[in-house]
């Protein structure tokens, strides 16, 4: 594995319109840090991540830089203003890594939400060992809950086995031009609605095996308000 050029995107394009703040959730600080800086250091201190791209909120641009720059985050190569969905601010980072490596051959690249901020070395690790393995890898926990397909009347239509349910987590890795790939060859008015990047890729290139490594319930999103004040009851636990 020590051949492997790894560069994690952190896609920081969130407006915090569902978390009830002026202030998008990156943003929020959490015992004197931001959950970006708890989020770019998981990554910044992994030894076998190359390189780490950030995608900003264009409005946020300035207070991005001034969190990841100055020395503090040494693996941080590049700060790029992010697009209108999810989808376009993941390719908008793709790009600016092709800007930055002349050669791809064997780069690959983990996607990874800038609002999970407690994502393990071990997510990590198992991410990148099955990159070895496979194009395209992503992590996700079981559902507890029982999940109901609603009809187009609005009753119940199906209920699936929920043994077989699972909740995405990041991070998504893949080899680069497997993904970069799935982006140019999707149809341009479809390209950025997809929910993730295994989701493109999926979309794309069908007969590709995506890999799911096993996540962890404390890889929390940062979503509503309840999600940083589980965040900061895991931080008490281990200090």
């Amino acid at each position: 594995m020590s051949d492997l050029k790894v560069y994690a995107l952190i896609l920081s394009g969130g407006s915090g319109n569902r978390f009830g703040n002026v202030m998008p959730k990156q943003f929020a600080d959490v015992y004197g840090k931001t959950i970006l800086d708890y989020c770019v250091s998981n990554f910044n201190n992994h030894p076998l991540i190359s390189k780490i791209v950030v995608v900003s909120n264009p409005e946020h641009i300035q207070r991005t830089k001034q969190i990841v720059r100055g020395g503090k985050f040494p693996k941080v190569v590049s700060v790029v203003e992010g697009g209108s969905t999810r989808g376009e601010s993941s390719y908008l980072g793709l790009m600016e890594i092709s800007r930055i490596e002349k050669d791809t051959e064997n780069l690959k690249v983990l996607v990874q939400d800038a609002v999970r901020p407690f994502t393990s070395k071990k997510i990590i690790d198992d991410v990148l060992d099955r990159l070895t393995v496979n194009n395209v890898v992503t992590v996700a926990v079981p559902t507890t809950d029982t999940i109901y397909i609603a009809g187009n009347n609005g009753t119940l239509e199906h209920i699936p086995d929920r043994s077989k349910i699972l909740k995405a987590q990041t991070p998504q890795g893949f080899d680069y031009k497997v993904l970069l790939n799935a982006y140019e060859k999707h149809e341009k008015v479809n390209r950025f609605k997809q929910t993730d990047d295994c989701s493109i890729v999926n979309k794309v290139f069908p007969e590709e095996n995506i890999y799911i490594v096993k996540g962890d319930i404390n890889n929390v999103k940062i979503t509503f308000s309840e999600d940083l004040e589980y965040f900061r009851q895991i931080l008490k636990t281990k200090r």
